[in-house]
């Protein structure tokens, strides 16, 4: 059995087993392409449905023939054998077949068989395109508890705390028949807590718990990265109290929603940092922020919306230079006083309230942009989030000194093998490919959609668009539909509350401000009559349970307002509805003002398009979508590129790192 096959601690991969970085250049890339598609011609039958569910099917009768008793040794021996023989494809048929017959027992749910394919490419390190509705979290189980029972420790990954701990109390039922142990991983657990969580056989956790746990181990660890080195180390910790260590290693990893935490959240490296106080420093944020009222945009600095970029100009750099003259220590220095004010400047005019972040108990709270969600843990860096919190007049909070960092792609590239599921990552799988070496394959749906998607509207301007938009909402309405109205900031979702309680429309809003409330709204967001205003919060692993006689009404209808990041995302909230089989409905509803059609489209466009309407309210339909696409296609390629910077510039810490002796 060689060491990838076994993919757990031990002699063979040492006590914190991962993958070495290595050095990938683009012939290196190149190779590892055709590599692949070679690979999919010559294994092109086995990574298909006909290929795994005879298989599995073959053990059913004998497995439901056997008494809870008998169920038990079976499951033993299954154990003992994977232990032993690692990840043969003899017991991961058998595995599959046990963990079906375990979860229909004691769950009442039974593994589809296209749910059996998506875990047969799961457990071979592969993405799972599977359409949302189709119950991802139960074929992950597969994977998930066949790997568990080999010894492996397993990683079970996605987006935030809410859905870990909802998808962790879901499969418990399994895990626990299983004869595994599953521990979770949220913001604010103990260390020892943290340790105990990863001790388990399976752990749930959000990419952001697991990546800055990695990162404190790597502190923990300093320049001890051998195996020699890192077992003398831990016997030293053990004889003084104990492992300091959290992880067991970067072993296997299952992804949810793969797109966002491997693509969308990829443009921003994670940095594990600890509080530096300077009093001399706040004085320098106040300072900033009263210098920058002195500047005029074009004359001294230009503003990039699209890029959220500052710079300043030549002449704004000698106006600087005299504004600073009264002033002693850190102004003196160009680069620092001109990072400061270009951070200043940012924290001004490219960051906005209810939109980036939430001003909450006189704090600055990050909202993640890909979620909707916010990340109270987070701040920014190089005193970015300091000013903001000038700007809002909330107490400053303390800066911060940089220990460790790391991108998502260099992460998640050291797992030993990395597998994921999402319903939309078909568009992004050439980038998943050429950067963490992962291929998609699509798993056929267990029952036809039924959703219906209506022709998408783009109206002259944001006023006629809110008149179409309440009388289709008050339409939808009266027929007792539920409805999901999707947003893409918490100030849109707020403006839209304000306006529906015009027209008396009783409804509920999910954003960040309500994510503690988020399973008693979605509970209810399918229930006849009910109107829901969400950000991307509701985007994304959420399944929206149909009440009584929705059904027959024509289920739940979405109304999408604005466009999103990606196209992507827009079908994560197309997801919501239609699920399972079950009927449902989406449309579309845009304007020229919208702020995407802003960034990218002058005012002279825009004003021809409007008479493109030819004195109707809205463009002609073929017209208003490739109006409306472009702007976010172009998005999607900045995006792209950001991710690629990233990931050249992660490279060449890595190796100045690598070549001064440094650690991560």
């Amino acid at each position: 059995m060689d060491a990838v096959a076994s993919l757990k601690p031990g002699v063979l991969l040492g006590e914190y087993p991962q993958k070495q970085d290595g050095a990938i250049g683009s012939f290196e890339q190149g190779i590892a392409r055709f590599v692949d598609c070679l690979k999919d011609r010559f294994t092109s039958q086995k990574y298909q449905p006909q290929f795994i569910v005879p298989q599995v099917n073959a053990y059913s009768d004998e497995l439901a023939r056997l008494s809870e008793q008998e169920l038990d040794l079976y499951i033993s021996q299954l154990r003992a054998d994977l232990n032993r023989q690692g990840l043969q494809e003899s017991l991961i048929f058998r595995s599959f077949a046990t963990i079906r017959e375990v979860s229909q027992r004691v769950t009442g749910k039974r593994h589809f068989d296209v749910q059996l394919f998506g875990g047969w490419l799961m457990i071979n390190g592969m993405i799972a395109e599977m359409e949302t509705g189709q119950g991802k979290t139960l074929t992950a189980s597969l994977a998930s508890c066949t790997a568990a029972l080999a010894g492996i420790p397993v990683h079970v990954i996605t987006t935030n705390d809410y859905l870990a701990s909802r998808d962790a109390k879901l499969m418990r039922p399994i895990y626990s028949r299983m004869g595994l142990s599953v521990g979770l991983i949220v913001e604010g657990m103990a260390t020892a807590d943290r340790q105990h969580a990863y001790r388990c056989d399976i752990t749930h956790a959000c990419n952001k718990q697991l990546a800055f746990d990695y990162l404190r181990d790597r502190v923990e660890m300093g320049e001890e990265t051998g195996q020699t080195q890192l077992k003398f180390k831990q016997i030293r910790d053990q004889q003084q109290g104990g492992s300091k260590l959290l992880l067991r290693g970067l072993c296997y990893a299952i992804v949810d929603e793969a797109d966002s935490v491997l693509i969308d959240e990829a443009r921003t490296p994670l940095i594990l940092s600890k509080e530096c106080p300077n009093v001399e420093q706040e004085q320098v944020y106040h300072q900033g922020m009263e210098l920058i009222s002195k500047l005029q945009e074009e004359m001294d600095f230009t503003l990039n919306i699209q890029t959220r970029n500052v710079e300043l100009t030549e002449a704004g750099k000698l106006r600087l230079a005299e504004f600073v003259e009264p002033l002693s220590g850190f102004w003196q220095g160009r680069k620092r006083r001109e990072l400061i004010v270009k951070q200043a400047l940012t924290a001004k005019y490219l960051f906005e309230r209810d939109k980036h972040y939430l001003v909450k108990d006189d704090k600055v709270q990050i909202v993640d942009e890909n979620t909707g969600r916010v990340m109270a843990d987070r701040s920014w860096e190089q005193g970015l989030h300091q000013l903001i919190e000038v700007k809002e007049n909330c107490k400053l909070s303390v800066p911060k000194q940089s220990l460790a960092r790391i991108s998502y792609q260099r992460f998640f590239h050291r797992y030993l093998r990395l597998a994921g599921m999402s319903g939309t990552v078909s568009e992004v799988s050439g980038e998943l490919g050429e950067v963490y070496g992962l291929r998609v394959k699509k798993v056929p749906t267990h029952t036809p959609s039924k959703r219906k998607i209506f022709p998408q509207r783009v109206y002259v301007n944001l006023e006629k668009k809110k008149i179409a938009l309440i009388k289709r909402i008050q339409d939808i309405h009266q027929q007792g539909r539920p409805i999901l109205i999707g947003t893409c900031s918490v100030a849109a979702s707020d403006d839209l509350s304000r306006l529906l309680s015009v027209h008396s429309l009783k409804h509920k809003v999910l954003t960040a401000r309500q994510d503690k409330q988020e399973a008693e709204i979605i509970a209810q967001a399918g229930r006849l009559g009910s109107i829901v205003i969400a950000t991307n919060i509701a985007g994304r692993g959420t399944d929206i349970e149909l009440g009584p006689g929705v059904s027959a009404l024509g289920g739940l209808h979405v109304i999408v307002t604005e466009r999103n990041i990606a196209q992507r995302v827009d079908r994560q909230l197309y997801g919501r509805t239609a699920r399972q089989g079950d009927p449902g409905s989406v449309e579309t509803f845009l304007s020229l003002d919208d702020v995407h059609m802003g960034l990218y489209y002058s005012t002279i466009v825009l004003r021809l398009l409007a008479k493109l309407t030819f004195g109707k309210q809205q463009l002609p339909v073929k017209l208003g979508e490739l109006v409306s696409r472009r702007p976010q296609c172009k998005l999607e390629q900045q995006h792209r590129m950001a991710r690629m910077k990233l990931l050249k510039a992660d490279q060449l810490l890595k190796r100045k790192l690598a070549f001064s002796g440094g650690a991560e």
